[in-house]
């Protein structure tokens, strides 16, 4: 073959090779200000320390972005992009994003872009195996900003939403650069102090980005909404072994850090702590667990200097200001078109309920958008009903492995049910007809439709409680049903307070409570009554799904307590 023929061909053949690359990095290129810093394909698990249930091939891409620090200054940050294979390869559409805030870390190899993952896995790797991409920042003092000096930003300022905000948008140009779905919808979400972060990510979004980010809701869990009701909380149990001893010497040390409150350690703390703090705390070599293996039998008070954990010194005023000045209450108007999701279970040992129901009594209250009036945020505790669903009532008290569990099944069920509720932001016709009739008497109507005596069932369990008459159905009658249930209500280790508070928390107040109260108490009820073959034949019948289960709930609980409620005859 002539040399030259041999040349053309060579030539022919670099010009291909050179082609395919080009077509190669143009369909991979990186955003000029977004850099890759690591890209590798993992493994994330279902399971609990080690005991893992289900697994799922995930392909993450860690990047580094620009974000401000405290003083509004550019700062370089980390957070990765972690897409499901089946999403990665074009097998399965994706629904959406999730913007995942990370809880609470100390060392540094518990850095998201480390491989770290421990909720956002659980979420992933269900059995149910969402189709969303995640995305989640490594925060100040995390990632490649680990040992720049500032450290990390604890429950602190809406810094961590400020980072969170712009890792997204960093995520959106990588994953346009690739041509990769990213979904029709977008949920925000976090847990404990990763819900803090979650509600500041809202927060910065609705004052900056409402334009450009659209959340199709935000979820939170155990989050220290309002620092100073932990810290009061904290302080009533500073004697008490049980009460985590890392949250709130974190709390003073953001605080004194990033506030400038200029105290030493040994100002802060006692012996060990003061000594060690930068250690335990600071240097990235020490993670919870081993943390709280060096502090366990202490309590606040042998960690905490007492100036600290009284509320009439000039230390804890300090404090106390500096904490309403960086209430994310300050300069916030909620976006009216936005959607919530709160918990936070009944007796959490960890972060104090209270610290959470500021936030969902915040919303609440809440009734003017940019100056207009709107509806605001009505509480409940049916899923979808209103902008602001709750669940505060779960009588347990494990932050982490109860609620934390409690908390990120939800959020499953949730990425997994959203394509399935809504169709371009409208709520299926189907399950917004199937709520609308869940309200206390709307379930009570439902009961009687069924031929359920209900109000013959209350009065015969009540029958001992207040009176059936017509004096004692109002507001008097209400008070001193109350007020005989105090007893009962003390031996099953609540009381008529906590209930109500329960109750309203759910979105039912004293009106609604008062309302059903009145009808329970008022003329025999006009169901019609069933036998039990009728009540049975009608079972097969299809019927709502929320009036069948309180319907078979209630039947079965009367039955327990051996209560009648159908006329044989």
């Amino acid at each position: 073959m002539k040399t030259r023929e041999i040349a053309k061909r060579w030539s022919c053949v670099l010009f291909c090779l050179l082609s395919f690359s080009l077509l190669g990095t143009a369909q991979t290129s990186t955003p000029a200000d977004v850099s890759i810093l690591h890209e590798v394909d993992t493994v994330w698990n279902f399971g609990y320390r080690g005991v893992n249930l289900a697994s799922r091939q995930m392909h993450r891409i860690d990047i580094a972005y620009t974000s401000k620090d405290l003083q509004g200054n550019d700062v370089l940050l980390s957070g990765y992009v972690c897409i499901p294979q089946e999403v990665y390869s074009g097998e399965q559409p994706c629904d959406g994003i999730l913007l995942h805030q990370h809880y609470r870390q100390l060392a540094f190899d518990c850095a998201p872009t480390r491989g770290f993952a421990e909720g956002e896995d659980l979420v992933m790797a269900n059995p149910l195996k969402p189709n969303w991409i995640v995305v989640c920042s490594d925060f100040l003092g995390f990632g490649i900003n680990e040992n720049k000096g500032a450290g990390q930003v604890f429950c602190y300022n809406d810094i961590n939403g400020q980072a969170s905000i712009d890792c997204l948008l960093a995520a959106r140009k990588l994953l346009d650069s690739r041509n990769i779905s990213q979904g029709k919808f977008l949920i925000n979400a976090g847990y404990s102090s990763g819900g803090f972060d979650a509600i500041a990510t809202q927060r910065v979004r609705d004052m900056k980005y409402r334009d450009q980010v659209k959340f199709d809701k935000t979820m939170v869990g155990g989050m220290p909404f309002n620092i100073m009701e932990a810290y009061y909380e904290y302080i009533r149990n500073k004697d008490k072994v049980a009460y985590d001893p890392i949250c709130l010497p974190m709390v003073l040390d953001m605080f004194n850090r990033h506030g400038n409150l200029g105290y030493t350690y040994s100002d802060l703390f006692k012996e060990p702590l003061a000594s060690n703090f930068q250690e335990w705390f600071r240097s990235g070599k020490v993670s919870k667990r081993d943390l709280l293996d060096k502090m366990k039998g202490m309590t606040l008070s042998d960690l905490i200097q007492d100036k600290f954990l009284s509320t009439d010194t000039e230390e804890f005023g300090k404090v106390k200001k500096l904490a309403e000045k960086n209430s994310m209450v300050n300069g916030w108007t909620p976006d009216s078109t936005q959607r919530y999701f709160s918990m936070h279970i009944l007796r959490d040992s960890l972060v104090p309920p209270a610290a959470g129901r500021a936030f969902i009594n915040f919303l609440s209250d809440f009734t003017y958008d940019n100056g207009k009036k709107c509806e605001g945020f009505k509480k409940s505790v049916i899923p979808e009903r209103t902008r602001l669903q709750t669940n505060y009532f779960l009588p347990l008290k494990e932050h982490s492995i109860e609620g934390g569990a409690i908390f990120y099944i939800t959020l499953a069920a949730t990425l997994t049910a959203t394509p399935i509720l809504y169709y371009d932001g409208e709520l299926n016709t189907h399950y917004a007809d199937l709520i609308e009739s869940a309200t206390l008497m709307g379930i009570i109507r439902a009961l009687e439709s069924k031929g359920i005596d209900v109000k013959g069932a209350v009065k015969s369990l009540t029958s001992g409680i207040g009176s059936s008459s017509g004096a004692s159905s109002g507001a008097m009658g209400f008070l001193e049903m109350l007020i005989q249930l105090e007893s009962t209500l003390k031996g099953l280790g609540t009381s008529t307070a906590e209930v109500l508070l329960i109750l309203n928390d759910c979105g039912i107040d004293l009106n609604d409570i008062q309302e059903v109260f009145a009808y329970l108490n008022s003329e025999p009820s006009s169901a019609r009554k069933v036998t039990a073959d009728a009540r049975s034949e009608e079972a097969s019948t299809a019927e709502p799904f929320l009036t069948g289960f309180y319907q078979r709930y209630l039947i079965d609980w009367l039955k327990e307590n051996n209560v009648n409620i159908y006329d044989e005859n």
